[in-house]
């Protein structure tokens, strides 16, 4: 009978410490603005063209690779944009979806986590004149783990797309935002 009570009491106590450890690691809200600069060339394209009515439209897949800048690390490092874009050509106007992924540099990276993203995010965006691009990213970050929020725009210019993700200054009407978030209460 006296291993039945002390079985009882150990084993409530486990729960106890269970139920205690899993309260401590819930996940509790979190934010932190951030920006982010980037310069990135086209590697890859292929274009095509179709019409509808007396509008034509070009439809480009690329690829774009080059550095971005920040002073969350965990978005400054190596960039990798892979995007797909409509664009009437009669107006200029457009869309754009995509993916965004950053990595760290390479002389900063261990070679069995050499292509692991520190930041990665799914891109859409509206063109505007062709060229300018203006949209929202939506994604993650790593090491700690939290999610990515913001605007971002661009502009093409020949085979450079060049932008910022976020702003440094407070959030206000116009001004591009970008947010790491995490959890809920």
């Amino acid at each position: 009978m006296r291993r039945m009570k002390h079985a009882f009491w150990l084993s409530a106590i486990g729960i106890l410490v269970v139920v205690g450890a899993a309260a401590a690691t819930q996940s509790r809200p979190q934010t932190s603005d951030v920006s982010v600069a980037f310069s990135a060339n086209q590697t890859r394209s292929h274009s095509r063209t179709c019409r509808s009515g007396s509008d034509t439209f070009r439809i480009t897949n690329a690829v774009w690779r080059g550095t971005s800048t920040s002073s969350e690390a965990r978005l400054a490092g190596n960039l990798v944009v892979s995007t797909r874009s409509v664009v009437n050509e009669t107006t200029g106007d457009g869309w754009l979806t995509g993916t965004w992924r950053t990595t760290s540099p390479a002389a900063m990276r261990p070679a069995r986590h050499a292509r692991r993203p520190r930041s990665h995010g799914n891109l859409r965006a509206v063109i505007d004149n062709g060229n300018q691009i203006g949209g929202l990213v939506t994604g993650e970050v790593r090491a700690p783990y939290s999610r990515l929020l913001g605007n971002w725009s661009a502009t093409i210019v020949g085979n450079t797309l060049a932008g910022n993700l976020g702003s440094a200054a407070t959030v206000a009407a116009g001004n591009d935002s970008a947010l790491i978030y995490l959890g809920g209460c």
